[in-house]
């Protein structure tokens, strides 16, 4: 096996990795703040699990961008990972996954910077992992060659169907209700989230 091969697998399971780790932050991450997972919000292991899973994809994906750097026959290079739809090979595939990791940058940097910002400014950069997620998985159909595979391809669309089927209403009705959520765990609930968490 050469060494462009195994830049190429390297590449695939980063990726496919770092969708799976990702896809469990977003959900892990809205639990904690829906309303109709007040009791799971109130856990402090999910909202550990997120904030370590928040992080561990994140390598996965500087992996995955720089295995297909250097992978001579993929044919692309670093300025393709910086700026969409410049790439010779899927221009439009490696350009939404360009917007993506751009995206992801984003809310890295604010993450760092979280307590130097606004809350409310913090909040919306941060909802940017949502769109993210969407370039992600579209990225990943259009380019990836695991797809094709039908297991492959239903669990990645199961996957992001249920970080959306959680998004919806998160987004909905922007953060948890405190009245809603101080009902839902009931007269022993912990404390509610204070407005502008």
């Amino acid at each position: 096996m050469n060494h462009d091969l195994y830049l190429w697998y390297g590449a695939r399971v980063a990726a496919m990795t770092a969708l799976a780790v990702l896809v469990a932050a977003v959900v892990t991450g809205v639990a904690t703040r829906t309303a109709y997972l007040a009791p799971i919000a109130r856990n402090r292991a999910v909202t550990a699990v997120h904030s370590f899973l928040s992080w561990f994809w994140v390598p996965l994906v500087f992996v995955h961008v720089g295995a297909l750097v250097l992978d001579s026959t993929a044919g692309i290079r670093l300025v393709d990972a910086v700026v969409p739809f410049r790439a010779s090979y899927a221009s439009t595939a490696v350009g939404l996954g360009t917007i993506s990791f751009l995206l992801l940058v984003i809310t890295l940097l604010t993450s760092l910077a979280r307590k130097h910002m606004p809350g409310r400014a913090w909040r919306w950069l941060h909802r940017l992992t949502y769109p993210m997620l969407a370039l992600m998985v579209v990225h990943a159909q259009l380019a990836g060659t695991d797809f094709s595979h039908a297991g492959v391809s239903v669990l990645a669309w199961a996957m992001a169907g249920s970080a959306l089927l959680l998004a919806v209403p998160r987004l909905a009705h922007a953060r948890m209700d405190s009245n809603a959520a101080a009902c839902a765990a009931g007269p022993a609930g912990t404390r509610p989230v204070a407005a502008g968490e």
